[in-house]
């Protein structure tokens, strides 16, 4: 393939820049008591004329054993992708292109080199990532005709169906979210608090400055009307919560074929992202306390991809998985983790008492600051953070007690580690292989030891840079077997 330039469209998208520039010109025009109207006509120019230049020296063409990106105004680089350093590639295509059929593409290297290297064809023809997808394929050897278009598998689109749909076929299975799993993923994930305080943030305390005047005016001040203000105000934010889980996962489709796994979704922005199952580093199973009075739960991968881009390096595979149907869909989707335990090792029940101390001493500078300041309002506020605060910890060290572990599916380097850790009431359970692990730290103070305690600290790659897993006051020995067995 010839040097080709992006879309025109591309310009269309750096109509941003217009508006940044007018928005710099007025921020500093009067500071420097210059006209901010013709500062702003000058920025605006400049701004025309560079994005111009910057979408006709942007060119990229693929060839039989790499891709080769070059850009540039003043300085000119060139950037050689070979498809064997290929992680993924992500398709992303924003509704307003979808009649022109132009998407985005992020092609994700294996280099650990940052963000600032990775490739970006911000908006080409679909065609283009249909032949990328050829080539990367036929570099991984598998069976794909260069000359065929890429089709994906068709997927039936059903509303509302009560459980996750899975075809079963030799290599083959897949996953279908549905409204109600979305509606539990919003009830379950605690959006609705972040989106309260959110509103609150945005607005500046407006929002409630006006509930609570409408509600002092309609309602009066009795226990009854404030319960039921307060529910309506949280089924408003959960509202909210669901329709922003809604764009962002409208639709989710989980297909695994082979040794590739391809997840679709979104409503104004659709992405799709294929991934070699070579690539993934670890699977991570996350379940908060809603989620474990409810039996669900969900799992992302953790993928080693250039730049730190959330999305890439931590995907969500299965935003809803029911505890009845583990087994089954790890089975389907992660084959090769074995999901048996050999050897297990729990937190010591001493760790009650050392996870609320490790945190709780903050708690002493209430009573100092008391005694400085005196009692006033202030010291009423800090008392009732303080005792808030106090149980909230002491139920905190309760959970991290009863969900940490540290287990191995055997005693080779082909086994897994099974790590299983928990922060603020959501447990994480991590299944990372031996030749995954980038390092493992143990750790054990002279106070440790003499109580038999010890810390296994692992690190896995994460994007550019690396996912923390760790447990805390295990068994000394059992902690001693675990770094043996990473050391054979």
């Amino acid at each position: 393939m010839q040097d080709k330039h992006l879309s025109p469209l591309n310009l269309v998208n750096r109509l941003q820049d217009i508006l940044i520039a007018i928005f710099l010109a007025s921020f500093i025009g009067d500071p420097l008591h210059i006209d901010s109207f013709k500062l702003g006509i000058i920025f605006v120019i400049i701004t025309i004329v560079w994005d111009i230049l910057s979408y006709l020296f942007f060119t990229y063409s693929i060839e039989d054993k790499q891709i080769v990106i070059k850009k540039g105004v003043i300085f000119k680089k060139v950037i050689h992708v070979p498809f064997a350093r290929i992680q993924s590639i992500e398709h992303s295509q924003y509704f307003l292109f979808r009649p022109f059929d132009v998407e985005k593409l992020q092609i994700n290297n294996a280099s650990k080199s940052g963000s600032h290297n990775q490739i970006i064809l911000s908006e080409v023809r679909t065609y283009v990532g249909r032949v990328l997808e050829e080539k990367h394929k036929q570099y991984q050897k598998q069976d794909v005709d260069a000359n065929d278009d890429v089709k994906q598998p068709e997927v039936e689109k059903v509303e509302d169906k009560p459980e996750q749909e899975i075809t079963k076929k030799k290599g083959y299975a897949q996953y279908k979210i549905s409204t109600k799993d979305i509606a539990l993923y919003t009830f379950t994930s605690f959006r609705v608090f972040i989106t309260m305080f959110l509103i609150a943030h945005i607005t500046h305390g407006a929002v409630l400055d006006f509930a609570i005047s409408i509600y002092q005016k309609g309602f009066g001040s009795n226990m009854i009307s404030l319960i039921a203000f307060s529910i309506m105000a949280i089924i408003i934010a959960l509202l909210l919560s669901f329709i922003y889980t809604m764009f962002q996962f409208y639709d989710f489709t989980l297909v695994k074929e082979g040794k590739y796994l391809e997840y679709e979704k979104g409503l104004f922005t659709r992405n799709k992202v294929r991934l070699s199952t070579d690539r993934i580093q670890s699977v991570l199973i996350e379940q908060n306390v809603m989620g474990k009075l409810l039996k669900i739960m969900t799992v992302k991968i953790i993928m080693a991809s250039d730049g730190s881009d959330e999305e890439s390096s931590q995907a969500v595979v299965l935003p809803i998985l029911n505890a009845d149907k583990y087994a089954e869909m790890m089975n389907d989707f992660f084959e090769w983790i074995p999901l048996k335990t050999v050897e297990k090792f729990d937190s010591r029940k001493r760790s009650i008492w050392l996870f609320f101390r490790n945190f709780d001493w903050i708690l002493l500078i209430i009573p100092i600051v008391i005694y400085f300041v005196g009692w006033t309002t202030l010291s009423y506020s800090l008392v009732v953070i303080g005792v808030f605060t106090f149980f909230y910890t002491l139920g905190n060290a309760y959970f991290k007690y009863r969900v940490t572990s540290i287990g191995l599916t055997g005693n080779t380097k082909d086994d897994y580690l099974i790590v299983s850790n928990g922060f603020l009431f959501k447990q994480r359970t991590c299944y990372v292989g031996w030749h995954e692990i980038q390092s493992m730290h143990f750790e054990s103070s002279v106070f440790m030891k003499r109580n038999n305690l010890a810390h296994i600290v692992i690190r896995i790659r994460k994007g550019d840079s690396a996912q923390i897993a760790a447990v805390h006051y295990i068994d000394y020995d059992g902690a001693k077997k675990i770094y043996d067995w990473y050391r054979q």
